[in-house]
């Protein structure tokens, strides 16, 4: 049986035998669900203008295997399409409005089985608060009901407690600061040139002591000191020199013209200089660290 239908007809008709929802269609075509109704109704006035519409019929017909050139002539003409129509059922159009159009929602219905883990979920929560709740009336402690009397006493037994831990607790901060580690110099780089030495435990002021053998003569220059930046000699006449380290001063870099014949000490603690075998200038760097505790 042949017919003659409009474009909207022959595209929806198309769509259906598809088996295409309007939310597919709108995936597989890429133009918008409220375009795709006013193609399908014939309603052009709900599209941006001539250009769209040419262009959206194109898309929409190609994407659903239709002939768009015919498409595009029969809108071009203003006229039907001519169609063998297999079914001998007539369907009624109904025009709608596209602001009045309410299109469903296509959501597959999801069977209950896809409910249980999440009322799974919701009925262990509730046991666990039913259960802490009831613990916590279950184990509520009773007022106690105390006398006097009673009350003294606890209150009495417990300050003497707190002042015989306050007592304990003083002895033994006093035992562990009294107890100090003893004072430490110790080379950690040494060349034949140039030594580095840890001064560790000790407390300013830090003293240290130069001594000239006999028969030597020693520049020896030293920072962040009251030594004078110009150094001092030692002599058989004047062989000794106490170097007094700035207080609060981590690093002191002492300069020798040479180390043979030159004994030092810090705080009374020895210096090893034997790394030292030239015979020309040397440089000592001390890095210090100062008075620590053990406990």
């Amino acid at each position: 049986m042949v017919a003659i239908k409009t474009i909207g007809q022959v595209l929806k008709e198309k769509r259906t035998q598809l088996g295409l929802g309007l939310s597919e269609a709108e995936q597989l075509t890429q133009i918008q669900k409220l375009y795709i109704v006013a193609l399908e109704t014939d309603d052009y006035q709900a599209l941006p203008g001539d250009f769209y519409i040419k262009a959206y019929l194109k898309q929409y017909a190609e994407k659903l295997g239709l002939n768009a050139e015919r498409i595009i002539q029969a809108y071009d003409e203003g006229k039907g399409i001519t169609v063998e129509d297999k079914d001998d059922i007539q369907e009624t159009y109904h025009f709608v409005k596209p602001s009045e159009r309410v299109e469903p929602e296509e959501e597959e219905q999801k069977p209950w089985q896809h409910y249980v883990p999440i009322i799974s979920l919701s009925a262990v929560a509730l046991l666990i608060l039913v259960g802490v709740v009831t613990a916590v009336i279950l184990n509520r402690p009773e007022t106690p009901d105390l006398i006097t009397n009673d009350y003294a006493y606890s209150n009495t037994a417990s300050t003497a407690k707190k002042a015989k831990s306050s007592q304990t607790a003083k002895r033994e901060t006093s035992s562990s600061s009294s107890t100090a580690a003893a004072p430490t110099v110790s080379v950690t780089q040494a060349t034949t040139t140039a030594i580095t030495a840890q001064v560790s435990n000790m407390t300013d002021p830090i003293t240290v002591s130069f001594s000239a053998a006999a028969g030597s003569r020693i520049w020896v220059g030293m920072t962040n000191s009251n030594v004078s930046a110009g150094g001092q000699i030692l002599t058989d006449g004047a062989n000794t020199l106490d170097g007094v380290i700035t207080t609060g001063a981590t690093s002191s870099v002492i300069t020798l013209g040479t180390a043979q014949g030159l004994t030092i000490t810090i705080n009374g603690t020895p210096l090893d200089l034997s790394a030292l075998t030239t015979t020309g200038a040397s440089k000592i760097t001390l890095q210090i660290d100062r008075t620590t505790t053990t406990s």
